[in-house]
């Protein structure tokens, strides 16, 4: 690395020697070293701003804003506020990526960049000559995963993406700044709440509060700046369609998805009020964290619910305890090999030590239609498994709300999981819940059926 000295950096700079060394006493230069009496500045390092100026308020420039991720939904609704409010912006996005609606507009400058290589982002933020007002990172790199055949290089290309990346633009691009700039970066509630099936994406959202934390304690002393976070929740538009962002507006207080304007508008709010505010991550989900409501897997075909039931039966231990509602589902007891390879895994976990409770509902005066059943004949031989029965228009007239938490029936494991079926439509098997409150409702309903049951080789 090449090295200036505080005489040739006064005079790049155009400030006086004085100040070069006050700068440097206050370690306000990154990467300077100091031996002996004399200091090695880089050569590449920018300089810092007085943090007694700001932006000149009677220049003619406009302020500049950087927007990585600038073709997403959220990306184009920012640009349309910027504009309107006067900014130029500086749109980087991913190579090769697909653009929804062309961004046209004197005052934005777009910058094809490759998030997955640092030194196309060093040179793409070498580019730059302009000082920078703001700086936005929004650019999500996302891929569901197959817990059963995990794709690491996917996990890894998400890193490069949603941390690496956000991390390098920040540390430049903070170089360019001012005592009035700020940066927002646009993270998930899902750093929150983990995920079932994107932990590369849960984690690396995880790893970006903590970043913007950490930036904070560093570059605001440093550069002036405040760098804050945007937690955004499920918000409509590209994947609006997707049945998992319908089905959680179930979840959300305010019962429908978010609008790309309107996380927009708090990033917009983020960078140009809150003067005080600084580290912080602000939530705008409509109060879905606040529910506790989600906390599952999506909706799981045949193939991956069975594989995930065969997963749990196979490593529950001894002493461990199964309460099990069955409805007698058209999609239940048939002889599709993967229920077949089920129903066994039932008598293996009984002969490992562990308890298996279950309660069937269905009508009494149908129970002829399972006499021959041969599922249901090898439950009813089993002294290992506890087999009841409860009738369900005995059920409705005596306590119909319990058939809003039965619905189509479920495996409690312990207190710790719970594997909803859902309706025989064709489409999906069921769910994987881990949410404690949806496990307490399905116990405590568990519960009160036993207050009503027969054995079921009474019936049958």
């Amino acid at each position: 690395m090449e090295y200036l000295s505080v005489k040739q950096a006064a005079a790049l700079w155009n400030i006086s020697e004085r100040r070069i060394v006050k700068l440097l006493n206050e370690n306000r230069i990154p990467g300077a070293i100091q031996k002996g009496r004399y200091w090695n500045i880089p050569s590449g390092a920018h300089k810092p701003v007085d943090k007694r100026n700001t932006f000149d308020k009677n220049t003619q420039e406009k302020k500049v804003v950087v927007i990585a991720g600038i073709n997403s939904d959220i990306g184009k609704e920012l640009c349309k506020i910027l504009l309107s409010s006067g900014y130029k912006i500086i749109g980087l996005y991913q190579k090769d990526s697909q653009f929804n609606d062309v961004i046209d507009h004197k005052d934005i400058i777009l910058k094809e960049v490759d998030y997955f290589s640092r030194q196309n982002l060093l040179t793409t933020v070498q580019e730059i000559q302009e000082d920078i007002f703001g700086f936005v990172f929004m650019e999500i790199y996302f891929h569901l995963e197959d817990s059963f055949d995990f794709d690491y290089d996917k996990f890894e290309d998400s890193y490069k993406v949603n941390v690496f990346a956000a991390n390098l633009l920040v540390r430049e691009l903070v170089k360019k700044m001012n005592y009035e700039s700020s940066i927002v970066m646009v993270s998930s509630i899902e750093a929150y709440r983990g995920s079932f099936g994107a932990s590369a994406y849960a984690s690396a959202q995880a790893a970006k509060v903590n970043l913007v934390q950490t930036f904070a304690n560093i570059f605001t002393e440093m550069y002036g700046i405040r760098i804050n976070s945007i937690m955004a929740g499920w918000i409509g538009g590209v994947m609006e369609s997707d049945d998992s962002f319908n089905k959680a507006t179930e979840s959300i207080p305010m019962k429908r998805l978010g609008n790309p304007v309107e996380i927009a508008d708090d990033i917009y709010l983020m960078l140009t009020r809150h003067k005080y505010t600084n580290g912080s991550s602000l939530v705008s989900d409509g109060g879905y964290l606040s529910m506790d409501a989600q906390s599952r897997t999506e909706d799981l075909d045949s193939g991956k619910f069975y594989k995930i039931l065969d997963k749990y039966f196979t490593e529950t231990k001894k002493g461990s305890k199964m309460w099990i509602i069955s409805t007698m589902m058209e999609n239940e007891w048939n002889e599709d090999p993967a229920e077949r390879k089920f129903i066994q895994s039932n008598f293996d976990a009984v002969a490992r030590g562990v308890e298996i409770e279950r309660i069937f509902v269905f009508n009494e005066g149908e129970a002829y239609k399972y006499k021959n059943n041969p599922y249901i004949k090898r439950y009813l031989a089993s002294d290992k498994i506890i087999t009841k029965f409860v009738d369900l228009e005995q059920l409705k007239m005596n306590n119909p709300k319990l058939l809003e938490i039965i619905k189509n029936g479920w495996i409690g494991i312990d207190d710790y999981a719970l594997l909803v079926d859902l309706p025989s439509d064709g489409t999906s098997r069921g769910y994987v819940t881990l949410n404690k409150l949806e496990i307490r409702k399905a116990k405590e309903c568990f519960d009160e059926l036993q207050k009503m049951t027969k054995m079921l080789r009474d019936i049958i």
